[in-house]
């Protein structure tokens, strides 16, 4: 079960879908999904159809299969933050 507090950190359209517009709230969001207990392609899935995708992020993460790559493990260096 997806833990909404998770979710209070994005900002949503008019259209009710959250907005994803930079890579890294894309990785962010798709390590808290795998962090609530959803595989790859569920964690894909909930993020198609509940949010508002850029382009960059659209080919970077999704098309190019970088999502894959994401684990909970895996997390930004210090030093680009």
């Amino acid at each position: 079960m997806l833990d909404k507090d998770i979710l209070e950190n994005f900002k949503k359209n008019t259209e009710g879908l959250y907005e994803i517009h930079d890579r890294f709230s894309f990785d962010n969001l798709f390590r808290s999904l795998l962090n609530n207990s959803f595989e790859d392609d569920e964690a894909l899935n909930f993020i198609l159809c509940n949010c508002s995708l850029s382009a960059i992020v659209f080919q970077e993460r999704i098309y190019n299969k970088y999502y894959l790559r994401l684990s909970t493990r895996n997390t930004l260096k210090l030093n680009l933050l």
